[in-house]
């Protein structure tokens, strides 16, 4: 038996273990932020303990320069906060104000419980400056909006969350150090409630 032949002989074994070790990287990759003991749900839960949210209902987070950060590898020019919710205590009822006068970046993304991000706007989503969101389940939603069938057009956002528990992200852009204090009172002055679903 020649070389050439036991190369073709070997071939299928090599290309059978490649596909399978292949098979399990993306496998194993896929997978990982669903069996993390620690993900960004834990870790903001777990902030919010350690330091509750503000009176508006908004976890502040520690920039990059302090001890613990519940988010890491973040943007040390960000400010940024947090809301945690769970829907079976209620809607989750955001407003946020923009400042149009310095321009200044707003960024908001909706969490699932897992990370995944349902829904994401920005500063130039706004109504008159206004940013105004109510986040419920398919149930809650359809409820409000069967409410709605006799009235005008409600001014707020409404999202359907994919999971009873997530939490929604809050960043603003200092563009510059010295705009930092600035971008953090953006986000402090944001404020999240939680509201009574309807009545059945």
């Amino acid at each position: 038996m020649t070389l050439k032949d036991r190369a073709f002989d070997l071939f299928p074994w090599a290309a059978a273990m490649f596909l399978i070790a292949a098979i399990v990287l993306i496998v194993s990759v896929l997978l990982m932020p669903a069996v993390a003991p620690r993900d960004a749900y834990a870790r903001l839960l777990e902030a919010a303990r350690n330091a509750p949210p503000n009176a508006h209902g908004v976890l502040l987070l520690q920039t990059a320069g302090g001890e613990e950060v519940a988010l890491p590898f973040e943007d040390p020019a960000m400010a940024e906060g947090a809301c945690l919710f769970d829907l079976s205590n209620g809607l989750l009822h955001l407003r946020a104000s923009v400042d149009s006068e310095n321009d200044d970046y707003l960024g908001i993304s909706f969490h699932g419980a897992g990370g995944a991000i349902f829904h994401a706007m920005t500063d130039r989503s706004s109504i008159n400056g206004k940013i105004d969101i109510i986040i419920g389940d398919a149930r809650q939603i359809g409820e409000l909006e069967a409410d709605d069938a006799e009235e005008p057009p409600p001014e707020e956002i409404r999202l359907t969350s994919p999971s009873q528990r997530g939490f929604v992200l809050i960043r603003s852009l200092a563009k510059r150090p010295s705009d930092i204090d600035r971008a953090r009172s953006s986000v402090e002055s944001a404020s999240c409630e939680v509201i009574a679903p309807p009545p059945p």
